[in-house]
């Protein structure tokens, strides 16, 4: 009994022993195993968790996202931020005086071309690598291979390679059933509406081959805020991929804020539209640049765009601190209320120099009569000459106002100041002798003049409710009266007239006196680049109106393909036979004031606003801005 006993206790012992030692090999066992995984999660977070915001690195410790590491490309893009480092978090708000469907504010915020230039000033220096890690022209200047950063990826996390290039090329661009459209493509055309050829190398690798010497593509390619799109996500909406699919879902789904906002290589990506109220953005967790430091850009975590109502509430919301910046609808006429709140208030006022209003003739609108008068060189002439300049001036640019002619900028290399202070000067004695000499006169007594071929100096001007542009028009229709011109303002709300102005359907119109500073980088403003283009002169592809014209036009498309010095002679010529023409009526440049919130770092508050390098007040630079401290504080 004893024995058996004593057996029982033995066999017990073991199997207690074996027991508590499997437990215990099992805890080692699942220790070890845990420490394993530990070990192999912990360098894709916690090695990179101080380089990204950190809503992206809870995302990336639930699983929802890859590691940093894994999400930026071999070779980002260094950022050197303007000021300082800055710092993660926050909302950047802006107002804006209303919505549209492809709302520039959110869809130019950033600049995903091949190279870029450097900022705030443009001319500071050469073109940068951007997309393109690296490129080289061939000899002559008539290929040009660039190669892209390997691992950039799209907001979705899907791999941007060579064939978004060639989507965006050969089925957006070149489909003519596309009808969006696109700022300053006119700057990958080499002739009107021929595209270069272009050639995949590899994933990576793209050589475009051009008919003549091309090196200003560096500066035309910097200005197109988009030179690829999703392949991947749009093409399942492309009729040439999908056949149940239409043009028509193709076209609207190209439309920022109908989706094409949710894939992108921006900064933010779209996270929310709300018609006529606001639009939302948020973080992409895959953008493929850094500052000077490692940390992936953006700082600011959402960006979000409200519509204020017009210039006015954007000026205001500004001024009291419910929005961030504004270098887009604040201008001159606030200037006073800036001066006036700054000592109270928590913003800083720059400026930028800019070119004033352009009075814009339709050289091939639809009314013959009007036709004849606005193709009309002396009549434009004296309209220019009536303008009294100074004294628009005084009264509505705080005698900021430089008086200029239609002219190139004097930012411009081609710029001549003697040729571009041709017409400018306020002679309305000087603007009848040139109509009594060209036999524009009033032959009926009714007070306006007629051509020699009986036209009537009588045009519709139409002019869109602008607390700027609206009262310089009613100043300068009283200008032109007094010489024997008559011009009907014609004011409705801006999408309108730039309808009407798109269509061609009107006489005179008003717009931005743009593509001055670097007019080759927005050459469809000056010459029949596209069918349709110029706008102010539609049919010039067909017959251009006069000889001049066509010389100009000759200068303007073949400068791209001379060296910089020869570029300069040809420009010159344009600009001159521009301004002795005066293609369009322009008031002159001035310091357009811009409004920065002083709890945002990094903004500059001088710098450039020129349209034709760019997105939405590109010199701002917006991804590197950053939250000094909460709004309100």
């Amino acid at each position: 009994m004893r024995k058996k006993r004593t057996l029982y206790h033995f066999v017990l012992v073991i199997l207690t022993i074996s027991l508590v030692l499997g437990v215990s090999l099992l805890f080692a066992g699942a220790k070890e195993k845990e420490a394993v995984e530990e070990k192999a999660v912990a360098p894709e977070v916690v090695e990179w968790k101080e380089k990204e915001a950190p809503m992206v690195y809870e995302m990336v410790k639930a699983g929802k996202l890859p590691s940093l590491e894994k999400r930026l490309p071999k070779n980002p893009r260094v950022i050197d931020p303007f000021e300082e480092t800055g710092k993660y978090g926050g909302t950047f708000v802006r107002g804006t005086g209303f919505l549209m469907p492809d709302e520039w504010l959110v869809s130019h915020i950033d600049i995903n071309s091949f190279f870029a230039f450097q900022w705030p000033f443009p001319g500071e220096g050469p073109v940068v690598p951007n997309l393109a890690e690296s490129w080289e022209f061939n000899n002559d200047g008539t290929e040009l291979t660039i190669h892209l950063r390997e691992g950039i990826k799209w907001s979705d996390g899907k791999p941007f390679t060579a064939d978004d290039v060639l989507f965006f090329l050969n089925d957006v661009i070149a489909d003519k059933n596309v009808v969006y459209t696109w700022y300053h493509t006119s700057n990958l055309y080499v002739g009107e509406g021929v595209l270069p050829e272009v050639e995949k190398i590899d994933n990576y690798t793209i050589k475009f081959t051009y008919p003549y010497p091309n090196f200003f593509v560096e500066t035309g390619y910097s200005c197109l805020c988009e030179v690829a799109l999703p392949k991947h996500h749009l093409s399942q909406f492309h009729p040439r991929y999908n056949a149940d699919a239409t043009y028509e879902d193709f076209n609207k789904n190209l439309v920022w804020v109908n989706g094409r906002g949710k894939v992108t290589l921006n900064a933010w990506m779209l996270e929310e539209f709300v018609p006529d109220k606001k639009v939302s953005m948020v973080r992409n967790p895959y953008y493929w640049k850094v500052d000077k430091e490692g940390n992936q850009l953006p700082y600011f975590d959402r960006v979000e765009v409200y519509v204020a109502g017009d210039r006015q509430g954007v000026a205001l919301g500004n001024v009291t601190g419910k929005y961030d910046n504004d270098a887009m609808w604040v201008g001159i006429q606030h200037l006073s209320l800036f001066l006036e709140e700054e000592p109270k208030r928590d913003y800083t006022i720059g400026h930028s120099i800019v070119s004033g209003m352009g009075i814009w003739f339709n050289y091939d609108c639809p009314d013959k009569d009007a036709r004849t008068v606005t193709r009309n060189t002396d009549f434009r002439r004296a309209c220019s000459l009536a303008v009294n300049r100074p004294e628009i001036g005084r009264v509505m640019f705080y005698d900021t106002l430089v008086p200029m002619g239609c002219s190139f900028s004097p930012n411009s290399a081609y710029f001549e100041e003697a040729v571009g202070k041709l017409y400018s000067e306020y002679d309305p004695e000087k603007a009848k002798e040139i109509l009594n000499a060209a036999g524009i006169t009033d032959r009926n007594g009714d007070g306006i003049r007629e051509l020699p071929t009986g036209e009537k100096c009588e045009l519709v001007w139409d002019v869109y409710e602008h607390d700027l542009y609206t009262p310089i028009s009613e100043m300068v229709v009283e200008y032109l009266a007094d010489v024997g011109i008559r011009f009907v303002l014609n004011v409705q709300h801006q999408n309108l007239v730039t309808e009407r102005r798109e269509a061609g359907e009107y006489e005179v119109s008003t717009y931005d006196f743009m593509n001055v500073d670097e007019p080759l980088a927005g050459l469809e403003w000056w010459t029949p680049v596209t069918p349709g283009t110029p706008f102010w002169h539609k049919k010039a592809s067909e017959a251009p109106f006069s000889r001049r014209y066509a010389r100009f036009i000759d200068l303007m498309q073949g400068a791209k393909a001379l060296p910089f010095d020869e570029r300069v002679k040809a420009l010159k010529e344009a600009n001159k036979i521009m301004a002795e023409d005066v293609f369009a009526l322009h008031i002159g440049f001035y310091k357009r004031p811009n409004i920065t919130s002083n709890r945002v770092g990094n903004l500059p508050h001088k710098a450039t606003r020129i349209d034709e390098f760019g997105c939405d007040a590109p010199p701002f630079m917006y991804y590197q801005v950053y939250e000094k401290y909460p709004r309100g504080e």
